[in-house]
């Protein structure tokens, strides 16, 4: 029953889930499809891995019918993840060309697919003009997918829209719809106050800062807002010089609103304010309102000259201060500026763009001026064409080094780089974000032909500091996308050995996003080789990663849980003791011991008891683990119990054993206080066990050099005396304490 309930409520979000996973593959389609020739090896796999996207989409529920807005996909009621850029994307390509709705009933086969892609590849105005997507869609032959064609131009897409839709068909004065417009449409100002107090200065200031950050990607006023901006601006010129009852209706006033002295005297002020406005505009912003009010036939020669004069020669001359900019105005703008500005007709008519044009054209083409400098290799070359009448051949040895630059490898890794430098000149432009997609994608062909070294290259630059943090963190995960770390650690398995340091490079470039898929790899990964090497990946990132280990000591696998306590032990001494001590109980002997040494090196006291606990224990193997924990941190009831299984007891084999792995272990401890003990063994006798005793003997000289070497020496000076085995091992042992103290 549980279970029912689980997948009843988890239904809807797979379902969003598998959508999307469509969207960003026939994003990646699309993109195939435009850059490439049809057949090309990118487009075939991108169209299968489409091929299983729709079928996990397909897999559960049957057909699904998506809504399709401007803003996005529509699955029911809900948007699919409207905010995702990807989703967006598709949705615009099936909004321009008249798709309302899109209907999958079964899978489609990849001739449908590929008829998909030669749709979306074609522009609106193409579309239109071979009668409209619905005839296309039919003739293509794609029945596995429907669509719904909508007139988009009698519907929104988002309730924005319609609000904004609504919003100008208020009753307010010019003013107040002009900064309305300003501030709460297309413009994007919409964190300023869209109150009809605001000052014409402010709201100048508010745009020219807004459209400064946009410099060089598509900064200005979009068509519509302009097309409308003049209808206002043209209003209140008309108003207020003619006090026409046909205008002022159309902004909404009436008879019983007021006389229309009082209209007059309002629509001057506004115009007042118009012209503030304008003139208090960034050059390049005021001359396009300017060059669009004329452009846009809503203004006569009369209104649009009565809004120059009243401007001023002053800030006309500031807004067309170039030929250029005189040139680019409309007709009727460049009648009214010769008017204005006489003086400066002249300047302008004698530095057109025409002329520049026609200037370097002569110099290009004019005859050959002798004192010109000419190499003579050039000049013999030139000679020798003409003479022979054909141009020289290139050699085979020219002609193989320019043909590697037309190979495929050549082009896309040049193209990654021209895409990267373009991202980098201009990050905040409209098309950055998908360059950058472009660029991930463009990486994950190089990870399948195992060109780790363009990635890398290419990863490297997009990290380096000098670039703006915006631009770093937006590439940097564009490349820390799952499947693309993925793909880069599928690399170890099937390119071997050659591709472990660019591997590690690029795991060091994208950081901690590498944790979580190293240690799900790692978790199932069956060469040792490979393993240790994910291992000392994710040491390798030091306190940051023992968060992300922590949380896998859950794990039910035994060999999993081993190797995640051994690599926070590297990470050294911890304070979440409390989630490691219910390990000290595990079924798995080997998990039992490294969870001992974690919490021992952590100074945890209920681990601390239990070695105490196990030193006494009957059983040999329990005895030797935790003879084997003892380290310079050891308490002082350890050690004792280590001198005690030493110095007493028989000398038989399973005696010996532990004696000698305590004496290792009091090496460990190496404090002077164990020595005088250790002494009493040296200087005893057995008859019996006489050649186990000397064994013995020679594991305690042997762990002297990890003692206190002024303590140690004049003992080692005398063992070293003799002439029996015992006094050649210390001679041993002073000679490489000797060594370690020179």
């Amino acid at each position: 029953m549980l279970e029912s309930v689980v997948s009843d409520l988890a239904a809807p979000l797979l379902r969003v889930k598998a959508v999307v996973a469509v969207a960003g593959d026939l994003n990646i389609a699309r993109r195939n499809w435009n850059a490439y020739p049809s057949g090309h090896p990118l487009i075939e796999s991108s169209v299968q891995k489409l091929l299983t996207s729709f079928q996990s989409l397909l897999s559960e529920n049957g057909g699904v019918q998506l809504g399709i807005t401007r803003d996005g996909l529509l699955l029911g009621d809900e948007y699919v993840e409207k905010n995702n850029q990807i989703c967006k994307n598709v949705a615009a390509a099936f909004f321009e060309r008249g798709i309302g709705a899109l209907i999958v009933s079964r899978l489609p086969d990849r001739e449908e697919l590929l008829a998909l892609l030669a749709l979306l590849s074609l522009k609106r105005e193409d579309v239109l003009a071979q009668g409209g997507i619905e005839k296309l869609w039919q003739g293509a032959g794609i029945t596995a997918l429907e669509i719904r064609a909508i007139r988009y131009d009698r519907f929104s897409g988002t309730e924005e829209e319609r609000l904004s839709s609504e919003s100008d068909q208020e009753h307010g004065s010019l003013w107040e719809q002009f900064v309305l417009l300003m501030t709460k449409g297309e413009v994007g100002l919409a964190g300023t106050d869209a109150q009809g107090e605001i000052r014409p200065e402010v709201l100048a200031a508010s745009l020219n800062a807004h459209f400064a950050r946009r410099l060089g990607s598509g900064s200005g006023l979009s068509n519509n807002t302009l097309r409308r901006a003049t209808a206002i601006i043209q209003q209140a010129i008309a108003v207020s010089d003619t006090g026409d009852t046909g205008a002022a209706r159309d902004v909404g006033y009436t008879e019983e609103a007021g006389d229309w002295s009082e209209l007059n005297e309002t629509a001057a002020v506004v115009k007042a304010d118009l012209v503030a406005f304008i003139a208090a505009l960034d050059p390049l912003l005021r001359r396009q309102i300017l060059n669009g009010f004329c452009e846009t036939g809503a203004a006569d020669a009369s209104t649009a000259d009565e809004l120059f004069r009243y401007l001023g020669a002053t800030v006309l001359q500031e807004t067309y201060a170039s030929a250029d900019e005189y040139a680019a105005a409309p007709e009727l703008l460049q009648g009214i500026l010769r008017k204005l500005l006489p003086h400066l007709m002249d300047s302008y008519h004698t530095t057109t763009r025409d002329d520049e044009v026609r200037d370097r054209m002569q110099t290009l083409l004019q005859e050959h001026q002798r004192e010109a400098y000419m190499p003579d290799a050039y000049m013999q070359g030139l000679l020798d064409s003409l003479n022979s009448g054909a141009l020289k051949q290139l050699d085979t040895t020219e002609l193989a080094s320019l043909l590697t630059t037309l190979s495929p490898a050549f082009i896309n890794s040049r193209g990654s780089e021209i895409i990267l430098q373009l991202v980098i000149a201009d990050p905040t432009s409209e098309t950055a974000q998908e360059l950058i997609q472009n660029l991930a994608d463009l990486c994950g062909h190089f990870l399948e032909l195992g060109d780790y070294g363009q990635v890398l290259k290419i990863l490297s630059q997009a990290a380096d500091p000098r670039l703006p943090q915006l631009l770093r963190t937006t590439m940097r995960d564009a490349f820390c996308r799952r499947e693309f770390l993925d793909e880069i650690l599928s690399g170890l398995t099937v390119w071997g050995k050659p591709k472990y340091d660019q591997v590690a490079l690029l795991i060091q470039v994208l950081g901690r996003a590498f944790i979580e898929p190293l240690l799900d790899r790692m978790a199932e990964e069956e060469n040792m080789s490979l393993r240790r090497f994910m291992m000392d990946r994710v040491q390798s990132f030091g306190e940051i990663a023992r968060p992300y280990l922590l949380a896998r000591l859950s794990d039910s696998r035994w060999y999993v849980l081993r190797n995640i306590i051994v690599m926070l032990r590297t990470l050294g001494p911890m304070q979440e003791n409390e989630l490691v001590r219910p390990l000290l109980r595990h079924a798995n002997q080997k998990v039992r011991v490294e969870a001992l040494k974690l919490l021992i090196q952590s100074g945890d006291p209920v681990a601390q008891r239990q070695v105490l606990r196990d030193l006494d224990s009957s059983d040999r193997e329990t005895q030797l683990i935790a003879i084997n924990m003892a380290d310079r941190n050891s308490p002082p009831e350890m050690m004792r119990k280590l001198l005690a299984l030493a110095t007493g007891g028989g000398y038989t084999a399973v005696e010996c054993e532990l004696k000698s792995a305590a004496i290792q272990a009091l090496a460990e401890i190496g404090r002077s206080e164990i020595l005088p003990e250790l002494v009493k063994v040296l200087t005893s006798r057995s008859l019996l066990a006489f050649k186990a005793l000397n064994r013995l003997k020679i594991d305690i000289i042997r762990s002297l050099d990890r003692y206190p070497a002024k303590t140690v020496l004049p003992l080692l000076e005398k063992v070293a005396d003799g002439n029996d085995e015992v006094a050649r091992q210390a001679a041993e042992t002073l000679r490489i304490l000797r060594s370690k103290t020179s």
